[in-house]
């Protein structure tokens, strides 16, 4: 180990001035590169003790016996001050402003009803009891200890604080818990939407075929449009899309068509494509109204501008949509996200895919057995019963009289026509 104090010396116009102050110099481990401190005093006796405080404390920290000095100044500092700088960073690194406003107004909620000044004042038992007290729905309250953990994890990646004290507190579940669940619209319910909407209907319509959302739609510009290509498409750029990535949607032949004829002569490749054309959502209420759409159906799900993304998922699931495309059309990073939240299952018309599964009997069981009911009451239409019924008749009947059988009886063939009808292969009848 190394320890020991100086006063630093330099030259200057080819003198060495030796410095009134004393420094320090120490390596805690042995082939460590040594670390020199300035002990700011001229008193020898006190640079010892300051520089042996200072090789104790690193001695310590590496021991485990006390935290960090970074952690420990931060435990003592303002958490108002903490979040302020959260808030900065989160600024700085470009993400989305309202992320960040949703994200920081709710961790100052927490603290505001918390009490929390200090970080050391945070414990997950406090917490605990404070999201008990919170009369929201289930995802505000997961939202909450998102923006919460979001925010301590940030103090531990910059040195500030050793382990976060909310990690091990169980999430709320939200599954089944929606407050405003979302349902698609139907085929019919778009068709008398775009009746109604007017000049609002081409809006209406991009928000359906393109499946992004709205804030990304109303950023359009006609420089994003790129309606004379050969296979048309709409670029969402960078900037104006949720994941900062910007996003090539493809456009069917009729909405580039439409937005042809939309667009102005005159018009700069800055100028906003859908002014004046994109509804929002007090209109958006009106247009369901005057078409006859249920806001909020029986079941409680409400249709919203954000169902034409999942309407369009749900569409494509129906009709065949290639699911990696689909989740780049959605923008998703998560395959689940795309296959799950943004599919509505129950307007999949699940009777007609139910019925793709072919129906797999027993051995000398009927492959409909059950579905219908013999023409004689208490009997199934199996190949034993039929025969057994059926060859009495032929060992008596001539041919003249089974030629009669055949066209007109309605005893022992009916059995033959039934089982015909019942699933039976016909190489299996053999007279």
């Amino acid at each position: 180990m190394i320890e020991f104090v100086f006063k630093p010396s330099r030259l200057v116009a080819g003198k060495r001035v030796v410095s009134r102050l004393f420094s320090g110099r120490y390596a805690v481990d042995k082939g460590a590169r040594a670390v020199t401190v300035c002990l700011n005093t001229p008193d020898r006796e006190i640079a010892r003790k300051r520089l042996r405080d200072i090789v104790l404390e690193t001695q310590r920290e590496q021991e485990g016996i006390i935290a960090p000095k970074a952690v420990r100044t931060a435990a003592a500092a303002s958490l108002g001050n903490l979040v302020n700088e959260y808030e900065a960073d989160l600024q700085g690194r470009g993400l989305d402003g309202k992320h960040v406003h949703d994200s920081i107004t709710r961790v100052r909620r927490m603290l505001a009803q918390t009490g929390w000044a200090r970080l050391s004042d945070v414990r997950a038992d406090a917490f605990v009891k404070w999201r008990a007290s919170l009369a929201c729905s289930a995802k505000t309250v997961k939202e909450y200890q998102v923006s919460a953990c979001a925010f301590l994890n940030w103090l531990m990646r910059t040195d500030r604080l050793a382990v976060n004290p909310l990690a091990k507190v169980d999430k709320i579940d939200g599954r089944g818990k929606q407050v405003r669940a979302s349902r698609t619209y139907t085929e019919p319910e778009l068709a008398r939407l775009f009746a109604v909407a007017g000049r609002y209907a081409i809006g209406y319509q991009v928000l359906l075929y393109t499946a992004r959302r709205w804030s990304e739609v109303h950023a359009l510009v006609w420089g994003d449009l790129h309606l004379d290509e050969a296979e048309p498409f709409a670029l969402f750029r960078e900037g104006t899309t949720k994941d900062k990535d910007k996003c090539a949607v493809p456009l069917k032949a009729e909405l580039a068509g439409q937005l042809r004829i939309l667009r102005p002569t005159d018009c700069s490749s800055t100028d906003r494509a859908l002014k004046g054309r994109l509804a929002k959502y007090d209109l958006f209420r009106k247009h369901l109204k005057r078409a006859g759409i249920e806001h909020r159906n029986a079941l409680g799900s409400v249709l919203h501008l954000h169902s034409f993304r999942k309407t369009w998922q749900t569409l494509g699931v129906r009709y065949g949509v290639n699911q990696r495309a689909a989740q780049e059309v959605l923008g998703h990073s998560d395959a689940n996200l795309t296959a799950k939240a943004y599919t509505d299952v129950p307007a999949l018309g699940l009777n007609v895919e139910v019925a793709k599964v072919p129906w797999i009997s027993a051995p000398g069981e009927s492959a409909q057995r059950g579905a219908q009911k013999s023409a004689i009451p208490g009997h199934s239409p199996t190949l034993g019963g039929i025969l057994a019924q059926l060859i009495p008749f032929m060992e008596k009947a001539s041919g003249e009289e089974l030629s009669h059988m055949l066209a007109f009886s309605d005893a022992p063939w009916r059995f033959l026509k039934l089982g015909a009808g019942a699933g039976f292969e016909p190489a299996t009848f053999r007279l």
